[in-house]
């Protein structure tokens, strides 16, 4: 009985080095990481940017109302898209020489294809940020 070579062409074997499916394998593997830090990459980035932000809001504590600063605060929020449904979680605090500014939210990275959405992951973000006044 005779094998055509495309037969051949796709056989495993231990002396072939990277075949046809370890070759699908890994292409696979490196457009799911893609993926993964196309998605997940920017909630880092934008939670380190109200980060900095609230800081710079708590060191202007002597110029600025809490209800300022909140309103401030309440805004970047909505400039960066970041879900944050209850403005009372945003904790606004002056005591013992120190402003505190306390806030959490999370970042829900999903999967979504033809209707289909499944949460594979919820990031939390609790963010503290203390400055003196």
């Amino acid at each position: 009985m005779r094998r055509s070579k495309r037969i051949e062409h796709f056989r495993v074997s231990n002396e072939q080095g990277l075949t046809l499916i370890g070759g699908l394998f890994l292409i696979l593997v490196l457009g799911a990481v893609t993926w993964l830090g196309y998605h997940v990459i920017p909630f880092f980035y934008y939670n380190q940017e109200l980060v900095g932000y609230i800081e710079s809001q708590a060191r202007k504590s002597q110029v600025f109302s809490d209800e300022e600063i909140r309103r401030n605060i309440l805004r970047k929020l909505k400039d960066l898209e970041i879900p944050f449904e209850d403005p009372d979680l945003l904790k606004i605090n002056r005591f013992n020489g120190e402003m505190v500014i306390e806030l959490e939210y999370s970042e829900v990275l999903f999967f979504d294809y033809a209707g289909y959405t499944k949460d594979l992951w919820v990031f939390d973000f609790p963010t503290r940020v203390a400055a003196p006044l």
